[in-house]
């Protein structure tokens, strides 16, 4: 698919998905009692200062999802013979490292930063408003949904569901460098 429809198609998704979202959150709970976002239940914040987390993540990730499509950088190493693990701390952060790394260092390039969210937070987006649309829908034109309906299970689907899609992403990575370390014929 041409790179320009990829990503309006994306950014229309992601954009109606999260608009779609706040809407019916308001709908049902416009004081924000009923609210599971942890931003509201945990951290305590009101409309404002939700909404503007919100929008600014999201515009961050548009941003670094338009920076991967139309300014992709080469990620993967060059040496060869590298585990899966030694690509996967490499794409991430430029260098290999302990697998653990990831979760708590960024890398020192900003362009590499974007470049990586841009693949992996576009993609945690689109599965985030294909679950919650369906979520909505499922609440407000059918009966039966509301009596299975547990903000632990929706969190718990969009957590395992990135943590694969994060993972699918890095072994797509791998499989790029296993394939560029083939001899040519």
């Amino acid at each position: 698919m041409n790179k320009a429809v990829r990503f309006t198609i994306v950014t229309l998704w992601i954009v109606f998905s999260r608009t779609y979202d706040v809407y019916c959150t308001h709908q049902l709970t416009p004081d924000l009692t009923k609210e599971a976002n942890p931003l509201v239940s945990v951290l305590g914040l009101d409309w404002m200062p939700l909404l503007i987390v919100i929008s600014l993540l999201c515009l961050y990730a548009l941003f670094s999802y338009y920076v991967s499509v139309f300014q992709p950088r080469p990620l993967l190493p060059e040496q060869q013979g590298l585990s899966f693990r030694e690509v996967s701390t490499y794409v991430y952060l430029g260098r290999t490292a302990p697998w653990i790394s990831m979760l708590y260092q960024y890398p020192r390039d900003i362009q590499r930063l974007h470049q990586v969210m841009g693949h992996m937070l576009s993609r945690c987006l689109v599965f985030a408003g294909v679950v919650s649309t369906l979520m909505w829908i499922l609440i407000n034109y059918t009966s039966y949904y509301q009596h299975y309906h547990s903000a632990v299970i929706i969190y718990s689907i969009l957590a395992v569901g990135c943590v694969v899609i994060i993972y699918q992403w890095y072994l797509s990575m791998y499989r790029q460098y296993l394939e560029k370390a083939l001899p040519s014929d």
